[in-house]
Order: C-alpha cells, then structure tokens, then sequence
C-alpha cells in the first residue's frame, strides 16, 4: 500500500475522500470521469469511482463499488466508495452497512481508521451524535500515528460541541487513611474535666466512587444558551482491618454517601465573543448510609472576560440553602464570592490563581462560620512522568461565630495538596487511567478537631 500526505484541507471534501487520503488507500492517480475509460485495471477502477463521488454522482460511483465488490466482497475502498454513495443518496441504513462491514473486513489500522471515519461522518447526518463519538473514539484506537488520532480527536470535538446531549462519567478507587474525617485527638476539655471519645479516631479504608452527568443544552438564541443536566455521585467504603479493631461498632456501610443534583444554567454572550455571563439554578438531595440527610437548592451568578494578560478571569456570587433533614439544626445558608484567573505562561504552561469568601449561617456551632480560601494550580505544558499532570494547592482559614465548648470559639487553618497524573500513552478508545494523590491537614485550636488525611486515587479520564 502506498502512502500520502494526510489530507484534511477542508470539510468542504466528502469525509470518503479525506478519510482516504488520510488512511493512504489511494495509490493511483485519479482518473477523471470525463474520460470515460472502457477498461480499467481494480486501482483505476477505485480511483475513477471515487472521482465520480467527488464530482456529485453518487449512482455511477456506486454502480462501479457494486461491480468491484463482486470481484471482492472485502475490497476496502469499494465497500466505502459505496458506503459514501449511499450516503449521498440518502439512503444512511446501506451506508452504515457499508461502512460496517469494511471496519470488520480488514486488519490493517488505517483502513480501519478510514472505515470508522467514514462511519462517524454518516452517524451525523442522522444527528447521532452520541454514535458518531463512539465511532471516531474507534477511528482514534484503530491507529497508532499521531496525525490520525489528531485527526480523530479534532473532528470528535466539532461533534461534541454539534452534540445538545453531553454524557460524562467516571470510576475511582481510592485508599484513604481517613475514611470518617477522625480527628488525631480523641480528647477535649471542659474546665477542669477531660473527655475522652473512644469512637472518635481516624479509621483507614477504601473508597469506591462513580458519577454521572447528562446535560442537555437548548437551541441556542440571540441572547445565548439554555441547558439543563443531572448529575449523580456515589461513594461507597470498605473499612481496613485496623480500623475494624479499633472501633468494632463501625461500618463502612455508615459512611456510603450519594448525592443527586439537577442544575439549570443561563448563558448570557457578552458584546464581544471574550465575554460571558452565567446563572444557575441548582436543586440536590443528599444520603448516608442509605438514608437521606439534606436536601437543598444554590443560586449562582458570574462572569467570565478575557484579558490581555489572561487566558481568563472569572468571579461570581452564590447562595445556598440547605435543610438538614436527619440534624435539623446543622441546617445552613451559605453566601459566597468567589473568583479565579488562568494565566499561559511563555512555556504554554498554565497557572490558576482562585480565591473565595464564604460566611455560613447556622444555628449550630460546628457549622456557622467565615471562611477564606486561596488556591493554586499548575498544569506543566510536558508530560511528566510520561503523563499530563496536574498540581493544585488549597489554604482556608475558617472563624467559627459560636462557643461550644471552652473558653474561646473555633478556628481551623487548612492546607490541602494534590497531584494528579494522566497517563495517555496507555489509551483505549480515548479513555486512560489516571492517579491522583492528595493530602489534607486541618489545624485547630480546638485539638477535637485536629484532622489529617492521605490518599490515593486511581481512575480513568476520557481524553478526548
């Protein structure tokens, strides 16, 4: 088979031929349909059909796949000259049958690249969009040459953005060394008695997590976009042996945690494209151990702008209500301003700054509080590791409004550390597994609530 320069000049080009091009099935010089030929060999026969396709005539290009396949029922380019004349003809069943049976027919990683190409671009016309995805995730695991998967990658994108449906997903399995958030001191001190809780200890465990989020997104209008999603999360624990030991009692059945929210968001466009404002309306119900504990709803509104100096700059407020329905006075409303700015540094690196303000009310002192938060990201341009990475830092400082005990009220100061690392050497169908490590120390005067917390996330993470 011989071999060409990938040609993806332009989407005006049937997706037949410029998956052909890419692929390198083309070996002969086109022969025009003008001239008419009375005899020709198989390569010519392939590329005058093609010729035919590209020069809007759909029934002549088929009748030649037809009379190719008779000769060979697994000719490659035949079955998808003809996948593309159906196609054309509007007739997508035949097409996809077409476009079916090469993928199935050959070996061969471009040709197979070129079938699923080819069978993700007639998915579309039928506004299938989410089976076109699936298919160019095919094309992108058929090769391994990197221009074939860029080309793979870029046309699932447009797909994507063309999709109103957007489905994502996820797995973790994640060791924990603090499963129920225990603090390192079990003991706290009310005048002159000391109390000691034997329950209150850090237990050790494994986390089991998965989620899902459906959005779907309105036909835009003039002023911007509606869309609505759900999303669901679920955490489910397995306790270590030690942790077991040490509180007999505990079950990781009592710290199973699922969440379900429905969230319907505003798109306003700004007066220039680099402008965007945003309000959401979100509703969610909470469970532990299998049974409800809060249910609640978060007003948010921000806006996004571009700048000379930043990629991005974002800051918004909010507002959440939330009814504790198994510890009614734990109920909170909680007010937020929030913001963030992304910066490309010379290297094609970036930078995330965040910082936000939060002053929750509550009836209960271990929930009314002020808290400020700082963070930092940094996401390296080169792999590392053989990886994409990820490094992000969180400090919060917390003041409790309320005295529960002692002489003076709560304050925590809290530092978070995390890196995650994506490895998309190891891929299948766009997906690769990924592994995150975080670490959480919380620092109290009130040694009750002392906390700390490694751990280490394994998952998978679509790169496409």
């Amino acid at each position: 088979m011989g071999t060409c320069q990938m040609s993806f000049l332009s989407h005006s080009l049937t997706a037949l031929r410029a998956a052909c091009l890419a692929a390198g099935l083309l070996t002969a010089p086109a022969v025009l349909a003008e001239e008419a030929p009375t005899s020709l060999t198989l390569p010519e026969a392939r590329s005058f059909a093609l010729g035919l396709l590209k020069q809007g005539q759909p029934r002549a290009a088929r009748a030649i796949a037809i009379g190719l396949l008779r000769k060979d029922s697994r000719d490659i380019l035949a079955l998808m000259v003809l996948a593309e004349a159906e196609r054309a003809l509007g007739r997508p069943t035949k097409a996809k049958f077409a476009a079916r049976r090469a993928w199935r027919s050959s070996d061969n990683e471009k040709e197979r690249f070129a079938a699923a190409f080819a069978m993700s671009n007639i998915l579309k016309d039928e506004a299938k969009f989410g089976q076109a995805q699936i298919w160019l995730r095919r094309a992108g695991q058929a090769t391994d040459e990197p221009r074939f998967e860029h080309a793979a990658r870029s046309e699932f994108r447009r797909m994507k953005a063309a999709n109103p449906w957007s489905l994502s997903f996820g797995f973790t399995v994640a060791p924990t060394s603090n499963v129920n958030g225990g603090p390192n001191d079990n003991t706290y001190t009310i005048g002159d008695l000391v109390f000691v809780d034997p329950t209150a200890v850090p237990l050790s465990g494994l986390e089991i997590g998965a989620r899902l989020n459906v959005t779907r997104r309105l036909a835009p209008a003039d002023w911007g976009r509606v869309s609505f999603g759900i999303s669901y999360d679920e955490r489910r624990y397995i306790l270590s042996s030690a942790a077991k030991a040490a509180v007999p009692t505990a079950s990781g059945e009592d710290y199973g945690f699922a969440a379900l929210e429905a969230t319907l968001k505003f798109e306003f466009d700004g007066a220039s494209e680099a402008a965007l404002t945003t309000a959401e309306l979100s509703l969610a119900q909470n469970w532990q151990a299998n049974a409800e504990i809060a249910h609640s709803y978060k007003l948010f509104l921000g806006r996004q702008v571009q700048t000379k100096r930043f990629a991005r700059v974002g800051y918004g407020v909010s507002f959440q209500d939330q009814t504790r329905t198994d510890r009614p006075l734990r109920s909170t409303k909680s007010y937020t301003v929030d913001g963030f700015a992304l910066q490309q540094l010379q290297n094609k690196s970036l930078l995330r700054y965040g910082v936000a303000l939060t002053k929750v009310d509550s009836a209960s002192s271990d929930m009314a509080h002020k808290a400020a938060t700082l963070s930092l990201s940094y996401l390296p341009a080169k792999p590392l590791f053989s990886a994409q990475a990820t490094f992000s830092g969180l400090l919060q400082l917390r003041a409790y409004d309320k005295l529960r005990f002692g002489t003076s009220v709560r304050s925590d100061q809290k530092a978070a550390l995390s890196a995650n690392f994506v490895f998309n050497k190891v891929d299948y169908m766009g997906f690769s597994p990924s592994l995150t490590l975080n670490a959480t120390r919380n620092i109290s005067n009130k040694t009750f609530y002392d906390t700390q917390e490694f751990g280490l996330s394994l998952g998978i993470k679509s790169t496409f």
